[in-house]
């Protein structure tokens, strides 16, 4: 055999035995599943809202004043009540720093206890978070507006009335 002819056998069988190596490796292969945070919990749109807040709202605004499409959504999600608790529990975790506030807010009324002991946990928390009061806008850690939520008399208003 001429040299070219050897070349062009040995291509043929590298190729041919690498192209079922992959095709072995294909069929063996299990699919992959979904991170375990997305596959978790799916979320209404209002708590897609909340789940990346970037700020929080003071809820002392008047009565005729226009919502923020963050305040409807945490109206909404007052509202929903214990039908979204595990929701409000997973964002909590996994939301933004003032998406778990709001959280937090929410689940004070659904599980005080797990309320009290959360926002426990966020007392070391120093993540950002800007907090707006009227025409202000001011910037907290999670971890200052954990100790206020946790004192007798907050100065932050989160909570709905």
């Amino acid at each position: 055999m001429k040299p070219a002819s050897n070349a062009l056998i040995i291509s043929f069988l590298l190729l041919s035995g690498l192209s079922n190596g992959v095709r072995a490796e294909e069929t063996t292969q299990t699919p992959q599943t979904p991170a375990v945070e997305e596959a978790a919990v799916k979320l209404p749109a209002f708590l897609e809202t909340l789940k990346s807040a970037k700020l929080i709202e003071d809820s002392r605004v008047p009565a005729n004043a226009l919502k923020s499409d963050l305040r409807k959504a945490f109206e909404e999600a007052a509202k929903a009540g214990a039908g979204i608790k595990s929701e409000v529990v997973w964002l909590t975790h996994n939301a933004s720093p003032a998406g778990r506030l709001y959280a937090v807010s929410l689940l004070k009324k659904l599980d005080p206890q797990t309320a009290k002991s959360t926002l426990e946990e966020f007392k070391q928390d120093r993540e950002n978070v800007s907090y707006k009061h009227g025409g202000e806008v001011v910037h907290y850690s999670v971890g200052e507006i954990a100790i206020d939520q946790l004192s007798a008399h907050p100065i932050i208003v989160i909570d709905l009335p």
